[in-house]
C-alpha cells in the first residue's frame, strides 16, 4: 500500500446495529483516493487542466468486521493495474492491523466536456502506477 487516509466515524454515519453503515465505505474511499492522487502529484485541478475527469465504473466490497463510532481508522491505498482508459485502486479499511472491509474500485477516465471515455494521460499514468511508489 503506498497512502494512507485516516478517519474516524462521525455518529451520525453509526446505524442502529452500532457500525458504519455500508454507503459510507464508498464515500471513505473516495476521501481516500483524493488523498492519494493529492500524494502523488496530480490532484484533480490538474486533472480538470488535462481535461479529464475520472468516473467510478465498478466496486467491490468486501466486508469483514464493523467500524464503530470512534474508531480509529487507516485507509491504505494502491494502485493495482492501469489500462488504457481505466484504472484500478484498491483501499484497505483497517483499525489497528484489523482489516475490516476490503474495497476495489475501478475508475474510467472520461473527457471533462462529458465526450466519453479517453485514454488517461501519461502524466496521470506516471503518478498513480505502481513504479511510481513514494
Amino acid at each position: 500500500m503506498t497512502r494512507i487516509y485516516e478517519f474516524s466515524p462521525r455518529y451520525y454515519e453509526v446505524d442502529m446495529q452500532g457500525v458504519m453503515f455500508n454507503s459510507w465505505y464508498l464515500g471513505y474511499a473516495d476521501e481516500a483516493m483524493n488523498h492519494f492522487i493529492d500524494a502523488r502529484g496530480v490532484p484533480y485541478s490538474r486533472w480538470q487542466e488535462l481535461g479529464v475527469d475520472a468516473h467510478l465504473a465498478h466496486a467491490d466490497l468486501d466486508w469483514k468486521a464493523g467500524i464503530g463510532f470512534g474508531d480509529k481508522v487507516q485507509v491504505p491505498v494502491r494502485t493495482t493495474r492501469i489500462g488504457t482508459k481505466s484504472f484500478t485502486l484498491e483501499f484497505e479499511f483497517r483499525r489497528g492491523e484489523e482489516v475490516t472491509c476490503a474495497v476495489s474500485v475501478v475508475y474510467v477516465v472520461v473527457a471533462a466536456d462529458g465526450s466519453g471515455s479517453i485514454a488517461i494521460p501519461p502524466e496521470i499514468v506516471d503518478a498513480i502506477g505502481p513504479s511510481a511508489i513514494r
